[in-house]
């Protein structure tokens, strides 16, 4: 862990404050009692735990908070929030933080995980997940474009994935992204 003060995004004393406002969860209620760490799924690939995201956000500790890749792993599961005693919606925590992450542009150590993420909510307009394009675009994009071809063909004959993207209501989808701009806006 970095010496407070030492990181390359000043502390913000307004941080928990701004996640407040963006998804109506009160960090400061959060105590430490590390029950969300322990039943997280995903835990084993974070750097760090979601009890001391909580406590970096509420200590203004932005960079720990904004550059690490516990924001991207969360599975957004609802394990965290299932277990914690002050009924604090982490995933939710975990989403703002990724909004503010992305408009402040940030860099983050995530490496392809964010990519990962730009990519899946753009193919959320077809209305259903695209699992073989979302790997393929993400192969291509970090230069192993045949890194999961094999698995992925043994996939598709057993029916697991499809070939071709089913495209579910696209005029309902494209006006729920038209709303989502409207109320961003």
């Amino acid at each position: 862990m970095k010496i407070i003060g030492e990181s390359s995004i000043p502390l913000d004393p307004n941080l928990a404050e701004e996640i407040r406002r963006r998804c109506g969860q009160n960090v400061s209620l959060c105590y430490q009692c590390r029950k969300c760490a322990a039943g997280c799924p995903n835990r084993s690939f974070m750097d760090s735990t979601p009890t001391e995201l909580m406590r970096h956000i509420q200590l203004g500790m932005a960079d720990e908070a904004m550059k690490g890749n516990a924001i991207w792993y969360c599975l957004s599961c609802h394990t965290c929030s299932a277990r914690c005693p002050q009924d604090i919606d982490i995933p939710q925590v975990v989403d703002a933080l990724r909004i503010i992450v992305q408009e402040k542009k940030v860099k983050t150590d995530a490496g392809s995980v964010t990519l990962v993420n730009r990519l899946w909510m753009a193919m959320l307009r077809l209305g259903r997940m695209y699992e073989m394009g979302l790997a393929s675009l993400t192969n291509l994009l970090t230069g192993r474009p045949f890194k999961d071809a094999g698995l992925a063909a043994r996939m598709i004959r057993k029916g697991k994935i499809k070939l071709l993207p089913t495209i579910r209501k696209p005029l309902e989808i494209n006006r729920m992204f038209k709303r989502a701009r409207k109320l961003k806006k």
